[in-house]
């Protein structure tokens, strides 16, 4: 069965109590983090029994940052998330890097190719190594060209995935970033099989499911298929307030699943 999941920021409220109250008003089954304070989040979800589906960001520099030193930080944070994800079932969210790429003019990291997917690989398989003994998990997440070169489709993902070698990094799929890449949403995301770990979902302008034309039915028939038992986690932002836009995209995304899973 498809879960329904929501970032922590699209929630009112201060604390990750009364965003999982809002949360599950709205109609979604768990909250990804990504803006609280998420070790502390983390343990009062754990205490309270609220679902978690991810971490998302939550960690400095980038794995390909242009300063060697940010990259150093960005494996030592994200190494800390994958033991916090461990305590509550959550895996945690990563990229390459955001904001950078060679398909937009003198905005590449001041490496090759090449190099970046070097120093990308030596920092997930030290990365994988960590979330194999504390038991977390990575969700490597294909971007759009023009805020990455590195991790741009789901076949890319699921490249680098095999070349790291580790049964603790999935494929994620999101279907914003697909709709700029991918011929086929739901082709797309087949392709990656048992390895697909986590979907997000937005529509064709960055607003909630609903607002736009993203075809939301083929991506929940294919995820239908092939039997995705994960969560697909809101990631995007609101044309109006929570109160009232969250319940209508919970209820259009629903109506758009097939009726074994709905």
């Amino acid at each position: 069965m498809i879960r329904l999941s929501i970032q922590d920021r699209l929630l009112p409220g201060e604390t990750i109590q009364e965003k999982w109250d809002a949360a599950r008003r709205y109609g979604f089954d768990a909250i990804e983090l990504q803006t609280l304070d998420i070790a502390e989040a983390a343990r009062q979800a754990r205490a309270a029994g609220i679902p978690v589906s991810a971490i998302c960001a939550g960690y400095r520099g980038w794995l390909i940052d242009p300063d060697l030193e940010q990259v150093a930080i960005a494996r030592q944070d994200i190494k800390r998330l994958l033991e916090v994800g461990a305590e509550i079932d959550a895996g945690c969210i990563v990229v390459p890097i955001y904001g950078r790429s060679r398909n937009l003019p003198d905005n590449g990291t001041g490496r090759s190719n090449e190099e970046d997917e070097r120093v990308f690989l030596e920092g997930m398989r030290e990365l994988a190594g960590h979330a194999e003994k504390v038991g977390g998990t990575l969700h490597l997440e294909a971007i759009n060209r023009y805020e990455n070169d590195l991790c741009v489709t789901v076949a890319d993902s699921m490249r680098l995935r095999e070349q790291i070698g580790s049964p603790r990094v999935r494929t994620m799929g999101d279907v914003f970033h697909m709709n700029i890449e991918e011929p086929d949403l739901g082709a797309s995301l087949e392709s990656a099989g048992e390895h697909l770990g986590y979907v997000h979902l937005a529509d064709s302008q960055r607003l909630e499911p609903g607002k736009g034309h993203l075809d939301f039915r083929t991506v929940f028939e294919a995820l239908d298929r092939m039997g995705y038992q994960g969560y697909a986690s809101l990631e995007c932002h609101l044309s109006g307030p929570s109160d009232e836009v969250l319940p209508r995209s919970v209820e259009f995304l629903r109506s758009q699943m097939p009726a074994a899973v709905a």
